[in-house]
């Protein structure tokens, strides 16, 4: 996965040193929460607590799952040749984990200043995979 990163914002440091990362994927009802969690540093935030978030222990890597996400992903750091000309890491997912009590949810797509694309209708086509 290729991931910039500001190099104004906390997680850059973290990434940066501990070469490790969860990304975290939200359904729709999290939207207003992730647009304040995006809004505040882990700096100074204890922002699991903060905004009533679930850690949930990582198999692979130190930072936590957050339970209440449809999908997590433990990344390791596999390139970090550009990070320093464009804030650019290229992670490797080691590991995922999905939610089995979240089915069917809508995922949001961050674009930028707080507005997000929200997944479209869904379709069903013949297969012969169940």
């Amino acid at each position: 996965i290729a991931c910039i990163v500001s190099n104004r914002n906390y997680s850059f440091s973290e990434l940066k040193t501990t070469r490790e990362c969860v990304i975290a994927i939200p359904a729709l009802e999290l939207a207003s929460k992730v647009v304040r969690i995006g809004n505040c540093s882990g700096r100074n935030v204890a922002k699991f607590e903060k905004f009533g978030l679930t850690p949930v222990p990582a198999e692979l890597v130190a930072p936590p799952l957050i339970g209440e996400c449809i999908a997590n992903l433990e990344c390791r750091v596999a390139d970090a040749a550009l990070m320093s000309r464009y804030n650019l890491f290229i992670l490797e997912v080691i590991k995922g984990w999905i939610n089995p009590a979240q089915r069917d949810c809508k995922t949001i797509h961050h674009c930028g200043y707080g507005r997000f694309v929200v997944d479209g209708k869904a379709i069903r086509l013949k297969s012969r995979k169940k």
